[in-house]
This record gives structure tokens, C-alpha cells and sequence, in this order.
């Protein structure tokens, strides 16, 4: 897995914090909900009290067998309840109160009587007659049941419904125009002769939004992102120093193949020389005396050649690349990824740009894995020793294309090109025109890539530049 790029670290810091804000978000909206749920039930049982407390009132006045007069009642009863207005009493069908006789009071005492318990009968938005089977009658403001100060901190509107408009109890946030999300909740009053629908509304605006929560979360997110991003680079080094010990123990192996395979052929000529006069001197003898000795003397001469020449061809089957034991379809895509996924660090810190054009996509060359990426591993360090005393743009372009039937990896640089008098040798072994090479690279390369029924060409570029072409096997249908 490659190492998260800044774009791709950032996009994933992103989905992380979203997904992160959501939920703080809604564990926020959870939370504001249920303070809202519960301050609002705190203020219907405080609502719900008082109007009971009236139920309370008128029943125990009915219970009393010599009631004092209402006028001198009220006095007694209003410092303790505030939202008492007037009180009054209907016995026999005469008025007695601290207010003169409302309206349909009759009616209402007699509807009061076939419910079995009080009714009211709205005077405005706010006022209300309740009215008891007995005949007591207290007129109620509900404006004054509960101090705004008395409810829970959490309401922000309340209204209560006396009259068919809704009468508001309570507005903190009058006049927000603030974007939000508005909390809403209605309950009836507890009283069975007071049923008033009591509504509870909050905005959630901008102010109570977790900021902090919000703010906290995104720094944590930008350091797991960046924690993660650091184990990964950290592991893509760790593969890419792997990697590179792996392909320089396999260079260091078949170099050793290639001076071997040298050697071997350069001592050949000389120790068969060697075996041939021997045999020759032994045939030529012609001392009686001494032929025993000197023929004793060739023998061991020629074992002793002829093992060097054994022990030489040893060393060169041994070391020698043989040709793989397994070919296959590859993917000219996933090679250069690894290609460049090792190479391009270092080419970076040089100046040089390396790029890839798959201009035959789906087609498969046949071959081994291993030899094809020693060999373009050679070739692109090939090219990047080319650019290294070269001015202008550093560029080293790869490109895997189909043609003549067979599919061809290029590798062009935009350095000085090659020599002419270079050209013919360019693959024999030991030659080099680099002060430091040993002439063995692409004489490897030439040899992997004969062992895969391939073969590699060079070509200057115009107007500057080379190009070396690797042509393998084309896999017989598209992978």
C-alpha cells in the first residue's frame, strides 16, 4: 500500500471529522432534547399543581358547613394565591362575591353539577371563571400561576391555551432570527377541570452547538490522520529498503554470474591450449630414460589443467542466470508501480522525473517477474546515471506499448545519448564508459533477456537522449 499523499490525507482527515461532527452532533441533539423533555415536563407538574391547588380550594370551601362571605375570604386567600382575581358564591341562585356575578355563571353551575366537577368559562387570553358544582366560583389570571423566574432554566417559549390563542408564559428568545433546529413539545395541564394545553418550543442556534466539542475532535482526527500517515510512510521505507537490499543481493549475484561467465571464457582457450602441448609433448618424447619422469610430469600437468577447467565450469554452472523456470503473464502496470514505488525517492532527491505510459492497456508481455525487473531496474539507473551531469529537464519516460507482435518496454532519458563508437559494443561484458562501472549491466540485461526469448535494443534520440527497448513474448490473450 502506498504511503498517503497530502491530497489523500486530507480527504481522509475529512471523512473522519464528518463522520465524527455527526456524531457529536447528534449526541449533542440527544442531550439538548432530553433537557428540553425534561425541563418541559418540570413545568406542566408546576402548572398542573396550581390548577389542581383551585380544584383544592372550591372543594374544600363546599365542604364547609358555615363558609365565610366571600368578601371577606378573598383577602385571606389572594396573598397566597396571586393568580386569584375574585371569588364568589351562588347559593340558592344569589350572587355573593368580591366581583359582581360573570356572565352564564347559572349555566355553567348547572353543566358543573352534571359533570360531577368544575368547569370554566374563559373571560380573555389569560382570565377564566372556575366554576364547582357548589356554587364557588374563583376567577383565575394565568398569567400569574407560576413567576417566569420559577421555571426550569432550560425553556426557552411557553404558552399556555386558555381561550383558543395561545397566552405566552414564557420568551427568551424573542426576536432570533438565528438558523436552527426548533424543539417542540405540547402537554395537557394535570387538572381534569383545567385541561389547558401547555406548548414548549426551543431553538438550537448557533451559540449551542458543540464548538468545543467540534474543535476538539478535529484536532484529534488531524493526529490520528497524521499518525497514520507517518506509520505508513514509515513502512513503505521500511519495504523500500527491503526491496532494494533484495534487488542489490540479486545485481551483486548475477554480476558475480556475468564476471564468472567472463572468466570462464577468457581461461577456456588458455587451459585447452595448455592440455592440447601436453598431450602433444607427451606424444613426442623420445628419451628412454627420462620418458618415464617427464611423462609422469605431463600427466600431472594435464590432471591438474584439466581440473582448473573442470572447477572453472563448475563456477560458471553454478553462478551462471539460467533461464526461468516458469514464465508467465504479467502485469506491465503492477511492475512499474513497484518500479517506481522503490525508485522514485531517490530519483526525486536527483532532480529526475519518471513517468509511465501504458499505451497497450490489457495487453500481458510472457516472461519472469524477477528477471524483467532486474532489468528494468538496470536500465532506469542506466538512464539516471546518464542525466547526472546533464542540464535542463531531468525526465526518464517509460512506456509499454504492443508492436510487430510483441509487447516492447521502453526506457528514454533526455540525456546526452550514447556514443558511436559505443554503440556496437554497448552489451558486450567488461565494456563500459562509465570511470566506475564494470561493464556488466546491460550485458546481464542482454542475457536475462535472452533467457526469456527477449531481446533489448538501443537508439539515440532526437534531439537528444536514448532509448533502450526491451522486446518480449506477448501472452497469448489478454489478462
Amino acid at each position: 500500500m502506498n504511503p498517503l499523499s497530502r491530497a489523500r490525507a486530507l480527504f481522509c482527515w475529512l471523512i473522519l471529522f464528518c463522520l465524527g461532527a455527526v456524531w457529536i452532533a447528534r449526541q449533542e441533539y440527544v442531550d439538548q432534547h432530553e433537557r428540553f423533555f425534561q425541563s418541559t415536563s418540570v413545568a406542566q407538574r408546576m402548572l398542573s399543581q396550581k390548577t389542581v391547588q383551585h380544584e383544592a380550594v372550591l372543594a374544600t370551601l363546599a365542604a364547609l358547613s358555615h363558609p365565610p362571605s366571600p368578601e371577606r375570604l378573598y383577602p385571606s386567600l389572594q396573598p397566597a394565591m396571586p393568580q386569584l382575581l375574585g371569588l364568589g358564591h351562588l347559593p340558592g341562585g344569589v350572587w355573593a362575591g368580591s366581583l359582581p356575578q360573570p356572565p352564564g355563571l347559572q349555566a355553567a353551575v348547572e353543566r358543573a353539577r352534571e359533570l360531577g366537577r368544575p368547569v370554566t368559562m374563559p373571560v380573555d387570553d389569560a382570565r377564566y371563571w372556575l366554576v364547582a358544582p357548589s356554587g364557588w366560583s374563583l376567577l383565575l389570571d394565568a398569567r400569574q400561576l407560576v413567576p417566569a423566574a420559577d421555571f426550569p432554566p432550560g425553556l426557552a417559549h411557553l404558552t399556555l391555551t386558555v381561550n383558543g390563542t395561545p397566552l405566552v408564559l414564557l420568551d427568551k428568545q424573542a426576536g432570533d432570527t438565528a438558523p436552527g433546529l426548533t424543539l417542540a413539545l405540547q402537554k395537557p395541564l394535570g387538572a381534569a377541570s383545567q385541561p389547558f394545553p401547555i406548548r414548549s418550543t426551543r431553538k438550537l442556534t448557533p451559540d449551542t452547538w458543540p464548538w468545543t466539542a467540534w474543535l476538539g475532535w478535529a484536532v484529534a482526527s488531524a493526529l490520528l490522520v497524521a499518525g497514520a500517515a507517518a506509520w505508513q510512510r514509515s513502512r513503505a521505507e521500511a519495504r523500500r529498503q527491503q526491496e532494494q537490499v533484495r534487488l542489490s543481493a540479486m545485481a551483486r549475484l548475477s554480476t558475480v554470474g556475468e564476471m564468472a561467465a567472463g572468466i570462464a571464457h577468457e581461461l577456456n582457450q588458455p587451459l585447452t591450449a595448455i592440455l592440447a602441448h601436453t598431450r602433444a609433448a607427451e606424444r613426442l618424447l623420445d628419451d628412454d630414460e627420462e620418458r618415464p619422469a617427464v611423462r609422469h610430469a605431463l600427466l600431472a600437468s594435464a590432471q591438474q589443467a584439466k581440473r582448473a577447467a573442470d572447477i572453472i565450469s563448475r563456477m560458471r554452472a553454478l553462478v551462471q542466470p539460467s533461464s526461468p523456470a516458469r514464465r508467465e503473464a504479467l502485469d506491465p502496470d503492477a511492475l512499474v508501480a513497484s518500479l517506481r514505488f522503490l525508485r522514485e525517492p531517490e530519483l526525486a532527491r536527483q532532480g529526475i522525473r519518471l513517468t509511465w505510459a501504458n499505451a497497450s492497456p490489457g495487453a500481458r508481455p510472457l516472461g519472469d517477474r524477477v528477471a524483467l525487473e532486474q532489468i528494468l531496474h538496470n536500465l532506469v539507473q542506466n538512464a539516471a546515471d546518464a542525466l547526472s551531469g546533464t542540464k535542463g529537464p531531468r525526465l526518464i519516460a517509460l512506456e509499454g506499448r504492443v508492436a510487430d507482435g510483441q509487447y516492447q518496454f521502453s526506457v528514454s532519458d533526455t540525456g546526452p545519448g550514447i556514443a558511436a563508437d559505443a554503440m556496437p559494443r554497448l552489451f558486450a561484458p567488461f565494456y563500459t564508459t562509465r570511470d566506475q562501472g564494470m561493464g556488466l549491466g546491460l550485458a546481464l540485461c542482454d542475457t536475462l533477456a535472452g533467457s526469456m526469448d527477449g531481446r533489448i535494443d538501443a537508439r539515440n534520440l532526437t534531439p537528444a537522449g536514448a532509448c533502450f527497448t526491451l522486446s518480449l513474448p506477448r501472452a497469448g490473450g489478454a489478462a
